[in-house]
């Protein structure tokens, strides 16, 4: 459950981004020639995602105010484009494999982060809370023991 953990300062997921730069280290190590098919076609699938979600919202909710509207054509376009990118290479035999590869880590993710989450769900983690306030300097006074609220909070008379 450490890798769902969210800095409340930074607002960055650190150790999941320790364990990516790890990993792409170790995928550099070993050759550059397959970590490229697997991340293309990664990344071309989230593109498609990207252009059928924008379809599906488009017709689902046309009248929802958007800042930037796409033309329709150009949608489309892309979304066969980014399709053809993710499938096209699973045809030829030298790349095949380090495509499927890249496509199973998906969902090997997915179910981990599920995992993780529920984890983190049940047993319960102060690392998702809000970060505090930092105290002010009426709120030292409390602490070094100086002040007239000092004695009264401890009990001391």
């Amino acid at each position: 459950w450490w890798m769902v953990i969210v800095n409340p300062t930074l607002k960055t997921p650190i150790p999941a981004l320790m364990v990516l730069c790890t990993t792409m280290s170790l995928y550099l190590a070993v050759d550059v020639n397959v970590l490229i098919p697997c991340l293309s076609t990664v990344e071309w699938s989230f593109y498609c995602l990207t252009f059928s979600s924008l379809l599906y919202l488009r017709f689902k909710d046309p009248k929802a105010h958007r800042p930037v509207k796409v033309p329709l054509v150009i949608a489309v376009f892309l979304l066969f484009v980014s399709f053809g990118f993710v499938i096209l290479p699973l045809f030829n035999a030298s790349s095949r494999i380090p495509v499927l590869i890249g496509m199973s880590s998906l969902p090997i993710g997915c179910v981990l982060y599920g995992m993780l989450c529920m984890t983190r769900h049940y047993f319960g983690s102060d690392a998702w809370e809000k970060p505090r306030k930092p105290r002010s300097n009426s709120d030292s006074s409390i602490d070094s023991g100086h002040g007239s609220d000092s004695s009264s909070e401890l009990g001391v008379k």
